[in-house]
């Protein structure tokens, strides 16, 4: 099973290749990973920037964790 963000609003889905506590973590602590994204000379790992884009791209959106088969 894979998970992911969804947004409620424009019905729009990604699916990074990371956990399901992964992407609460980073929704939940999306402040954080912003500031260490910006000061991070080696970048993150792909599945966080994935996330951190759908995120930003969708602010103020309805977000869900989803999956999929």
């Amino acid at each position: 099973m894979q998970h992911g963000y969804k947004c409620e609003d424009c019905e729009t889905a990604v699916f990074p290749t990371t956990t399901r506590t992964e992407l609460q973590w980073l929704r939940n602590r999306l402040h954080v990973a912003r500031e260490v994204a910006q000061h991070s000379s080696g970048g993150l790992d792909s599945w966080m920037m994935e996330g951190l884009e759908f995120l930003n791209d969708h602010q103020g959106h309805a977000i869900v964790l989803v999956a999929r088969r």
